[in-house]
């Protein structure tokens, strides 16, 4: 085979330019601290720190979702928290009814206490986070409860109703996923707060009781003396068990919901872990080692001047370099 000095420059200047770009993807896995940068460097390592990237970006989105939901959750249970302490606070109302000490007057006093405590349970109730009604169910643009000021005095709480008349609050469940293929039931509604099922399993809406509490109240303070008599009794006897069952109710879903914050939280502390783990996965896979690396640049700086200098030999010189 004819070897002609144009094709052992042309061979020669393709070699140095392999050995520059050798020299130059050296010195970028360096620079950038990576060893892949670009897929053509090891197709098949660039995909899988792809596929670890996006197990990392998941992760973190799960947690994202813990920390919002268990957010919503700690709110919801502050919230519970002051309806109890109001049930409380509307049965010391209701045992001071009993009491026969108390004159006409100081029961109207008790009357328009009780309506004041029924209207901050209705506030309560429509408690928002992040501007979000917690107590709606999946309605959560909207306030649950409404109240409705009676002329008579009394004080009625209503579930809210949309322009077409239907109502607004409804129990459906609002999940989040917070780890592969696992997702958690994060709010209460207010129906499965005031709807409980009684010892034969049928449901009683306790919301009719409260309204109930400000109609014996307005009775006990404002009617006459079979009246008030016979709705202290109803009152005394009935619906202070009403409240009662109520306010246990309310310390059972408590209770749910703390165990769903402990769920959530111990799925972040191990999404962390897995974090971890899928980052160090990831650091093995792509990042450089610069020891190594740098004796490879290095090396290949050597051989890239190595190059140059047969270069200059090569390329002999022609009589038109003599022509003056």
């Amino acid at each position: 085979m004819r070897i002609t000095n144009a094709s052992m420059v042309r061979s020669h200047l393709y070699d140095t330019q392999n050995n520059l770009t050798n020299m130059s993807k050296i010195n970028q896995q360096i620079s950038t601290g990576k060893v892949i940068n670009t897929v053509s460097d090891d197709p098949h390592k660039a995909i899988k720190i792809m596929n670890i990237n996006n197990e990392i970006k998941y992760t973190e989105k799960y947690n994202y979702n813990i920390d919002e939901t268990v957010g919503w959750m700690n709110t919801t249970d502050g919230a519970l928290d002051n309806v109890g302490n109001l049930l409380g606070e509307i049965k010391e109302t209701i045992l001071k009814v009993g009491n026969g000490t108390y004159s006409q007057n100081e029961m109207k006093s008790l009357n328009e206490d009780m309506n004041e405590k029924i209207k901050q349970l209705a506030d309560t109730l429509n408690s928002t986070h992040g501007g979000k009604y917690l107590f709606g169910g999946s309605s959560v643009d909207d306030a649950p409860i409404t109240v409705i000021e009676n002329p008579d005095g009394t004080v009625k709480l209503e579930f809210s109703k949309d322009k077409n008349g239907q109502t607004i609050p409804n129990t459906d469940d609002l999940k989040a996923d917070i780890s592969s293929g696992i997702n958690i039931d994060y709010n209460i509604s207010v129906g499965e707060i005031l709807n409980i099922k009684d010892g034969n399993g049928n449901t009683v809406n306790l919301l009719d009781e409260i309204n109930n509490l400000s109609t014996l109240m307005n009775d006990i303070a404002n009617g006459d003396e079979q009246t008030a008599a016979k709705a202290k009794e109803t009152l005394l006897n009935d619906t202070k068990g009403k409240i009662d069952t109520l306010f246990d109710h309310v310390v059972n879903e408590r209770t749910s919901l703390g165990v769903r914050v402990s769920t959530a939280e111990k799925i972040k502390e191990l999404n962390d872990e897995d974090i971890l783990n899928i980052q160090d996965v990831l650091s093995k896979t792509q990042d450089t080692d610069v020891v190594e690396k740098f004796i490879e640049l290095k090396s290949a700086e050597m051989i890239y001047q190595a190059s140059i200098q047969v270069g200059a030999k090569l390329i002999q010189p022609t009589i038109l370099d003599y022509i003056r």
